[in-house]
């Protein structure tokens, strides 16, 4: 049965109707769980950025401050200049009174961390029946420019006490066995020592970042064009025993005026 449709009085004609589509309704949805999700990530989020520009600050500040940066060792003026002259080692040269004289000059190097030179001086003095002693004097000059020479100017010397020299070989040269024994000096540089045996003394010395190595040492030589003397086994005679240790107070006033001499100041 078909019943009439129902009578209204129109007063809801008008009122307007919410419409909800369905593309609205992913869109209401994906919103809020993104909302969410922006709530529960936002405090962490926020505190590593934070963070970073933190670091990048701290970073900054660093950088202007030289943070970290080790301070180029004091030079004390001193430069390179040959070393091996009469002039600049005395008063050693005229305490062994040698009778002829020669340089042999070493390398010599001048690079961006460190200034290098090194050269001997060698003489000898008269003859003494039928034997002379042959004098060398030998120097090292290390100028430091960035880093601090301390450690490695202390165990250069305990590797060079611990590994004494060879003895020179032939019959006509000699050098003693007596124990080598290093002791430290007052008054020059900020550290120094005397090294040595009878035959062979060096003072070395370090000051802010240079280091200064003097050293002496001896041998005797048979020049005469007989044959060496024998003792009483038949034996070809020994050398004269050398002995530098007279030289323990001309070496370190030598390695001081030597300073002097390489010093600007």
């Amino acid at each position: 049965m078909i019943t009439e449709p129902e009578l209204t009085d129109g007063s809801d004609d008008d009122r307007p109707v919410d419409v909800i589509g369905d593309d609205d309704r992913p869109r209401e949805r994906r919103g809020g769980r993104l909302s969410g999700l922006n709530r529960r990530r936002g405090p962490w989020i926020w505190a590593l950025c934070g963070a970073v520009v933190a670091s990048a600050v701290w970073a900054g500040v660093l950088r202007g401050t030289d943070y970290g940066r080790t301070a180029a060792p004091d030079l004390h003026g001193y430069r390179l200049v040959d070393p091996c002259t009469v002039a600049a080692l005395q008063p050693l040269v005229d305490m062994i009174a040698l009778t002829s004289m020669s340089e042999i000059p070493g390398p010599m190097s001048v690079g961006s961390t460190l200034d290098h030179i090194s050269c001997s001086l060698v003489g000898n003095t008269e003859e003494h029946h039928g034997w002379i002693t042959s004098y060398t004097i030998s120097v090292g000059v290390d100028l430091h420019k960035k880093t601090d020479p301390r450690t490695e100017f202390e165990d250069g010397l305990k590797a060079r006490d611990a590994d004494p020299p060879d003895p020179a070989a032939g019959s006509s040269v000699v050098m003693t066995h007596d124990p080598r024994t290093s002791r430290p000096l007052t008054g020059l540089g900020d550290r120094a020592f005397l090294t040595g045996d009878s035959t062979s003394q060096t003072v070395d010395v370090l000051h802010g970042g240079a280091v200064f190595s003097v050293g002496v040492s001896a041998t005797e030589e048979w020049i005469d064009m007989s044959e060496r003397p024998t003792d009483a086994g038949g034996s070809p005679e020994r050398p004269p025993r050398v002995d530098t240790k007279r030289f323990g107070a001309e070496l370190p006033q030598t390695v001081r005026h030597l300073m002097s001499v390489l010093s600007a100041r």
